[in-house]
């Protein structure tokens, strides 16, 4: 999620107007590779009433081996309302079908997970505004109930022991409060329904469960395949690589699959008239732009989307080499933008504000490095994602000509006091006040005095830093024992203070041995 743009240039007055640079970079229009559909059982159960759903298509089977979504997962210090410390799911298998004209998504998700205690229940986030029709655990009907926002079902599972369990649901979804003072997170967090009937999420710390049942924190990763269905002539649009589009008179119907396990913060679903526009990345890594033909910014957006290719080179020469196997972004009716894994999340204003578009693009795809392939285990620590990427954005700023580094640096030198005292210092922030601009600024000052002290020892911890714990989450002694042993030099209490303290420190960065 990108600082909230206004409220930093406000409080930074030596910062100077950005304005965007152009290219000419080829799209192409088509349907995204073949994937051949593949089919798991969903079976009936004892559940609370509801209508009867749309006939559904069955999600995606699971992949063979789920090693790599092995959590372990916690109990969120910040957000401990949602998710479960005990369940680790593995894969969502999520079939969707959305109708604009009557507002209601009919769903059926098949979790294969497994828990790291005996248990009798398993509890699941899911919004109180989705009716259970039915669920099953290992094929046989499971007996369910309902909490706020919660779905608790009846299950014998021993620990370690993987299963799988199918749910059927359905209803109109409603959004879930943000714990934040954000102005551009005022209508809520997760599934948002617009006046058209198109339907799009963000869901930062937390606002899944407002569209499928999902062990809702970031130290649960799992693996997503999802085949959506969208009527009335608009597309449905996931993370990941998108399969061939199947339409039938005004219904689409399209499978996605993502390669590495995410956050279920991370993922994205929208729904509406999108055209899907290719291209090539890095190493002919596969790019797709979902936007909206025929909006009087259209030219705008598909001409900022244009500029991915040259961004992520750049990422890739700071960053390391691109760890997913597909990027791009889908443009939404919002105003704030999100790092959902493979596939940024884009608010349309974003497009209409040139002087914010690239360097909100330049961000998010930032994240895919730093915080996607690598997510905190707590949500305490969320600087961990957005200092680095508003460092790394403002160095591309620089680089792409936008902004010079020193200026942006220096504006976020003078705001950082102010911001310490509103929310709280970085590592320390103010529970009701998430994603405050202390926790991408006061982080960003801190990297940039890493960067002035160490050079090239920094930028190559820097580098290296999302292979620790690849696709899964660190936390912040993993990050000061890699900066700290890359660079050589004990950085743990000169970084400790600069999260925790309610004062700007003013100690330089220790010293290397001599």
């Amino acid at each position: 999620m990108p600082v909230a743009a206004r409220r930093v240039r406000a409080l930074a007055a030596t910062m100077t107007v950005l304005s965007l640079v152009g290219c000419s970079t080829r799209v192409t229009v088509h349907q995204g590779p073949n994937q051949p559909p593949s089919a798991t059982t969903g079976s009936t159960g004892q559940g609370s009433a509801a209508p009867a759903p749309t006939q559904l298509p069955n999600p995606p089977s699971a992949p063979t081996n789920l090693t790599a979504a092995q959590s372990n997962p916690v109990e969120d210090s910040y957000y401990p309302q949602r998710g479960e410390p005990y369940l680790d799911t593995l894969h969502y298998g999520l079939s969707l079908d959305w109708r604009p004209s009557t507002r209601t998504l009919t769903g059926r998700a098949t979790i294969t997970f497994r828990v790291t205690e005996d248990r009798s229940e398993l509890q699941f986030d899911l919004g109180s505004a989705l009716t259970v029709r039915s669920a099953t655990v290992d094929g046989r009907p499971a007996t369910t109930k309902r909490g706020p926002d919660t779905l608790v079902v009846s299950a014998t599972v021993p620990k370690g022991t993987q299963h799988v369990l199918v749910v059927d649901y359905g209803g109109t979804p409603a959004t879930t409060v943000a714990p934040s003072k954000r102005g551009d997170q005022t209508d809520g967090l997760g599934f948002t329904i617009e006046p058209d009937g198109s339907a799009w999420t963000m869901q930062e710390p937390f606002g899944a469960f407002t569209w499928y049942p999902v062990n809702d924190q970031p130290a649960d990763k799992a693996f997503y395949d999802a085949t959506l269905t969208a009527h009335e002539g608009q597309k449905g649009v996931f993370n990941g690589v998108p399969g061939q589009e199947q339409v039938s008179g005004d219904t689409s119907v399209r499978q996605f699959h993502l390669d590495q396990p995410a956050s279920s913060y991370l993922t994205t679903v929208a729904f509406g008239p999108y055209t899907l526009a290719t291209d090539k990345g890095p190493n002919n890594l596969p790019l797709y732009y979902w936007y909206r033909e025929g909006r009087s910014d259209s030219a705008n957006t598909i001409a900022g989307l244009r500029q991915t290719p040259q961004i992520l080179q750049y990422l890739e020469s700071v960053l390391g080499p691109y760890p997913f196997a597909s990027a791009g972004s889908v443009m939404v009716p919002g105003d704030s933008a999100m790092e959902t894994q493979t596939l940024n999340t884009m608010g349309q204003s974003t497009a209409t504000q040139e002087e914010y578009f690239l360097p909100t693009l330049a961000h998010e795809y930032a994240h895919q490095w730093v915080g996607d392939v690598q997510s905190p285990a707590d949500w305490r620590d969320v600087w961990l994602n957005e200092s680095l990427a508003l460092f790394v954005q403002a160095k591309y700023e620089d680089h792409a000509d936008i902004t010079p580094y020193d200026i942006t640096m220096g504006g976020y030198k003078s705001m950082d006091q102010q911001l310490r005292r509103e929310s709280g210092p970085p590592g320390k922030y103010h529970k009701d006040d998430f994603a405050a601009s202390n926790v991408y600024v006061c982080g960003a000052v801190m990297y940039d005095a890493m960067a002035s002290a160490y050079g090239e020892k920094f930028w190559a911890a820097l580098k290296s830093w999302s292979t620790v714990r690849k696709y899964g989450n660190v936390t912040r002694d993993d990050l000061i024992k890699h900066f700290s042993t890359t660079i050589g030099v004990d950085l743990k209490p000169w970084i400790t203070k600069w999260l925790e303290s309610e004062t700007t420190p003013t100690e330089p960065p220790p010293a290397l041995p001599s």
